[in-house]
């Protein structure tokens, strides 16, 4: 009976500081569209339908390595929201997770992480637009799972992509607060039943409000063309273009531009597969500590989706703002993630991740007024190379309530004879244990 109170008592405490930090998150992220709706046989009172699903979580982490020697603990009570309208004309979705630190993880003090994700779509005859917002606020870099946050119990959430994608993500730096925007719009046109032209823009910003890494904004944009050639093969060509500018009193901008070609087939109905691959040119407005440059930009996806269990692998090759480390970066990675269910009762969910980032800035550029080899700012080129990876057992105990152990590893090494702004050296290991209540989707509808 005690051990009943005591998870009562854990949930209702992780759904208070749900609400809590469901409200603090707005301060960061940006206001909700409204969404339109048919109204209801009600007076003024609209009818949104969709599918919600929510999930709370208490975890009790251990890490070690990360920040500095010793170990460090935390309490972590977090939890994820998502909605999705069955809209096929205006299709609207949105995920949300985020949670509080308690632990001397942090200097002992109180900590929370915010991701927040929105997309609105419309299709008008032959043509389909498209806007999409993601805004996350991090104590730390992001790795694995949906919030970023190694141990939190949300490895193989939906969906699989989180902040590790995002402006922040490619190089582990040490207790650094990262604020990370990206908003996205497109549009395309069918031309014909089986050829469509295509158009986006996206803005994304990286910032440090406790002034400990290098500040960027990324300004892209993208026109291509896709052919259908039967029902399993097309092919696409794009131009992308790219800018990336700097702050913290730096006068450095980089441009990229690029063409690419692209394949993609369903191979059955369980597994897919799709490529690209074109040249990139890369400049800089100054040339002495960024020169011109041509390299290769490329992607490969191969992706698994079976009835007990899911896959994918993929490859990325491309220029990134650096993430708040160095002034830009060609970055290669590897991502692998999997996911299988055993029975009612049982789940495993596993990631991985290795990313090589090479700087573009020259160590031996000379800059006027500047001894040789010294920048008047304090980053330099050079290499890291990254690899993390988690794993996750979750056991169902109730129709509601389910029990996890988790376990993440980070390593990451940077040339020793260059300067590297607060960026992390070293192997990291993080342990977790928690119980998630998660109630079935409910159509809202319902409610």
């Amino acid at each position: 009976m005690n051990g009943l109170m005591s998870v009562s008592l854990k949930i209702r405490a992780a759904a208070a500081l749900f609400a809590a930090v469901s409200i603090a998150s707005m301060a960061y992220g940006q206001a909700l569209p409204t969404a339109t709706a048919a109204p209801s046989a009600g007076p003024g009172l609209p009818s949104i339908d969709g599918i919600f699903h929510y999930s709370l979580r208490g975890s009790e982490l251990l890490q070690t390595g990360y920040r500095g020697s010793g170990v460090s603990y935390s309490t972590v009570l977090s939890g994820d929201a998502s909605y999705s309208s069955p809209s096929v004309v205006r299709p609207f979705s949105m995920v949300y997770s985020g949670g509080l630190f308690l632990g001397n993880q942090y200097s002992g003090t109180v900590r929370t992480f915010q991701n927040f994700a929105v997309s609105q779509g419309l299709i008008r005859g032959l043509w389909s637009f498209g806007i999409s917002d993601s805004v996350s606020y991090l104590p730390q870099s992001p790795t694995t799972g949906l919030s970023g946050i190694p141990g939190v119990g949300d490895i193989g959430s939906s969906p699989a992509q989180g902040p590790s994608e995002g402006p922040a993500g490619g190089v582990l730096t040490y207790n650094s607060t990262n604020v990370s925007n990206a908003l996205t719009g497109s549009v395309s046109r069918r031309v014909t039943p089986l050829t469509s032209v295509s158009g986006s823009g996206s803005w994304s910003i990286l910032r440090y409000p406790d002034g400990t890494g290098l500040e960027n904004t990324q300004v892209s944009g993208q026109l291509g063309v896709s052919h259908q050639l039967d029902r399993r093969d097309t092919v696409s060509g794009s131009a992308t273009y790219s800018t990336f500018s700097y702050g913290a009193g730096i006068d450095l901008s980089i441009q990229t531009e690029g063409v690419n070609v692209a394949f993609s087939r369903v191979l059955s109905h369980t597994l897919s597969v799709s490529a690209s691959a074109g040249p990139m040119w890369i400049s800089s407005s100054n040339k002495a500590l960024i020169p011109s440059n041509l390299t290769v930009a490329s992607n490969f996806n191969l992706s698994y989706a079976g009835e007990t269990t899911s896959a994918a692998l993929s490859y990325s090759r491309g220029v990134n703002g650096g993430s708040g480390v160095q002034p830009g970066a060609i970055a290669d990675s590897v991502a692998f993630s999997a996911g299988r269910s055993y029975g009612r009762d049982w789940a495993g969910s596993l990631t991985a991740n290795y990313t090589h980032s090479g700087g573009l800035l020259k160590q031996t550029a000379v800059i006027v007024g500047f001894p040789a080899g010294q920048f008047p700012f304090l980053y330099g080129g050079g290499n890291t190379n990254l690899a993390y990876g988690g794993a996750q057992v979750t056991r169902r105990i109730s129709q509601t309530l389910s029990g996890y152990l988790s376990y993440n590893i980070q390593h990451q090494s940077i040339d020793n004879s260059l300067i590297f702004q607060n960026a992390f050296s070293g192997l990291s290991q993080t342990f977790g244990i928690g119980i998630s209540f998660s109630p079935r989707s409910t159509r809202l509808g319902q409610f």
